[in-house]
């Protein structure tokens, strides 16, 4: 069987370390005459001694961002003058400066990284067996089909009452550049194939001319959230494979490496099977005036392999 892929148009945070010179501490000493005179005579009292000593200034140390040391305070009062009269109390000391504040350097906030891509960390559970669906005996890990077409186009209907999945399409004259139909089958849950190559299927039946048909296994990457995907782009749509439709019931191989094209993030561009959640066919009508696709197509027998 000859296989052809095309591309799918489906929805579903240094420190900088300054040196601060220290300023030495100053001491100054000032003399003051006190007189008093007692019977004539005049006893002068020896001038009491003002201490002043300036603290010395804290280091200030930048990067770390501690505040500078405290400077010392001054002496206390100078002592009083000798014999008679106490000479005049010295002053009290000057209060030392304090040192100043060491500069805080506070590093640059880092860039925001960009968002990553989603990435799934665990694959979905396994079938129970390769077997995806016969349309009759019961047996099947789908649920019942969907369906859809372009804007303007009449989407297919289905049957399974012959135990096959039977697809009549008439969509009409497509109005837009890439016209689609398509029916579906999804998963009871989300279904890790990693273990498997790709998809079989039986499948059967005729299309107008101009009318092409593709298959696509769907995985969360190429689905939105409102699809239960992880894709976050604004045109998430599945890969695919193209192949020639059979007039007569014959089964057709699709392998998971045979899709390509379809809208998903970049880092996941291509078809992820340990996370799938559909499968789907999709028919591509004509173009023109009399274009648009009519036909019948019947599917069964749909397996992993």
């Amino acid at each position: 069987m000859t296989m052809q892929t095309i591309g799918a148009r489906v929805f579903s945070g240094r420190f900088a370390l300054v040196g601060a010179s220290l300023l030495a501490a100053s001491v100054l000493t000032i003399g003051c005459t006190n007189v008093e005179k007692d019977g004539g005579g005049s006893t002068t009292g020896t001038a009491g001694t003002i201490n002043v000593q300036i603290g010395a200034a804290g280091s200030a140390t930048a990067g770390a961002g501690d505040a500078g040391s405290s400077g010392s305070a001054g002496v206390s009062p100078g002592s009083a003058g000798s014999s008679d009269s106490a000479g005049a109390a010295g002053g009290a000391g000057t209060t030392g400066v304090a040192g100043a504040a060491g500069a805080t350097d506070i590093g640059a906030a880092g860039t925001t990284g960009a968002a990553g891509a989603v990435v799934m960390s665990q694959p979905c559970a396994a079938p129970g067996a390769p077997l995806i669906t016969d349309f009759g005996t019961g047996k099947t890990s789908v649920g019942a089909a969907y369906k859809g077409a372009d804007t303007g186009l009449a989407a297919p209907m289905t049957s399974t009452a012959t135990g096959a999945l039977v697809i009549n399409l008439d969509t009409g004259v497509p109005t837009t550049p890439y016209p689609y139909a398509y029916v579906g089958l999804p998963f009871a849950a989300c279904t890790g194939a990693g273990a498997y190559t790709g998809v079989k299927f039986n499948i059967g039946g005729t299309l107008s001319e101009g009318c092409t048909i593709q298959f696509s296994a769907v995985d969360q990457a190429h689905s939105t959230a409102a699809n239960h995907g992880t894709c976050t782009i604004a045109n998430c749509y599945p890969s695919s494979a193209r192949f020639d439709l059979p007039a007569t019931p014959t089964d057709v191989t699709v392998l998971f490496t045979d899709q390509t094209g379809g809208g998903a993030d970049p880092s996941a561009a291509a078809l992820d099977p340990a996370h799938l959640l559909n499968i789907q066919w999709q028919v591509n009508p004509a173009t023109g005036t009399t274009g648009g696709c009519k036909g019948t197509v019947t599917i069964d027998n749909v397996t992993f392999l």
